[in-house]
């Protein structure tokens, strides 16, 4: 091995996913992975896709964006994607693009199930940080949820108190209704 296959290794040993597992076992997830060189504005992933690889983000910068194009978060050096419909065998559920000139290393689906069936300390490190992982994003998740289910009750509130303030729908256009005694022709 050599000195920069030595600092890749050690560099993806810090990646959360691959936490807890010696240079060793970090070998050889690299043995069935492959380098990926994407460039600026690359569409890497699009939703609905089969989820049949995890990419791991080694330089450069990614965007994660929704259907409508908004965008959801980014990704950097170190950070990972598609681990989830890796495991689950769902589609892709966000569109990945470089936003730099991006290297990324790529262990598909069939390879990584391969090598977690081979080891069991790998499967099981890697199972206990993918749990660990979804755990805090779902965390993340509910927090925001809780966030804007506050931010909706507090625009509910809002509404409620204007409409009571003009004494109902359109004020005193309420009133002007209930004079109104329909077509005179009936």
């Amino acid at each position: 091995m050599n000195q920069q296959q030595h600092r890749l290794m050690q560099v993806l040993q810090k990646i959360s996913v691959f936490k807890g597992l010696e240079l060793e076992h970090i070998q050889r997830l690299l043995r069935v992975g492959t380098s990926q060189t994407y460039g600026i504005g690359e569409q890497v992933y699009s939703i609905g896709e089969p989820s049949d690889e995890m990419l791991v983000l080694l330089q450069g910068k990614m965007v994660v964006t929704s259907a409508g194009g908004e965008e959801l978060g980014d990704l950097g050096p170190g950070m990972l994607t598609g681990e989830m419909g890796v495991f689950t065998n769902q589609p892709r559920s966000a569109n990945i693009s470089s936003v730099d000139r991006s290297v990324a290393v790529v262990i598909a689906r069939n390879a990584l199930l391969s090598v977690l069936a081979s080891n069991q300390i790998i499967h099981v490190r890697i199972l206990d940080n993918i749990v660990e992982i979804m755990s805090e994003r779902l965390s993340a998740t509910n927090l925001q949820n809780d966030k804007l289910r506050k931010q909706i009750m507090q625009l509910e509130q809002e509404d409620e108190d204007d409409y009571e303030q003009t004494g109902g729908v359109g004020g005193d256009m309420a009133s002007e209704f209930d004079e109104y005694s329909g077509d005179e022709d009936e």
